[in-house]
C-alpha cells in the first residue's frame, strides 16, 4: 500500500476514534439524565399516590362530615325551582 492509503486510513481511523469518544461521553449524560428523571418519576407517582390515598380517606368519612359535592349542590337547586 502506499503512504497515501495510509495516511487515509489513519485519518479515518482517528475520526473513528473521535466519534466513539463523543458518543461516550454523550451516553454519560444521556444516563445521569435518564437517574435523574426516574428519581423524578418516582416522587410524582409517590406523590400521586399519596394524593389518591388523601382523596379516599375524605371519601371514607362519614357523610355528616362531607360538603355536598357540585353533582348535589345542582340536584337541591333544581328541586328548590320546582317547588315554586
Amino acid at each position: 500500500m502506499s503512504a497515501d492509503l495510509f495516511l487515509q486510513l489513519e485519518k479515518k481511523v482517528e475520526h473513528a476514534v473521535e466519534v466513539i469518544e463523543l458518543l461516550r461521553l454523550q451516553l454519560e449524560e444521556l444516563e445521569e439524565e435518564n437517574l435523574a428523571l426516574k428519581a423524578e418519576h418516582e416522587k410524582w407517582r409517590s406523590d400521586l399516590s399519596s394524593m389518591i390515598k388523601r382523596f379516599d380517606d375524605i371519601e371514607s368519612m362519614p357523610a355528616k362530615h362531607q360538603e355536598p359535592s357540585q353533582s348535589e349542590l345542582f340536584s337541591e337547586e333544581v328541586e328548590a325551582e320546582a317547588a315554586y
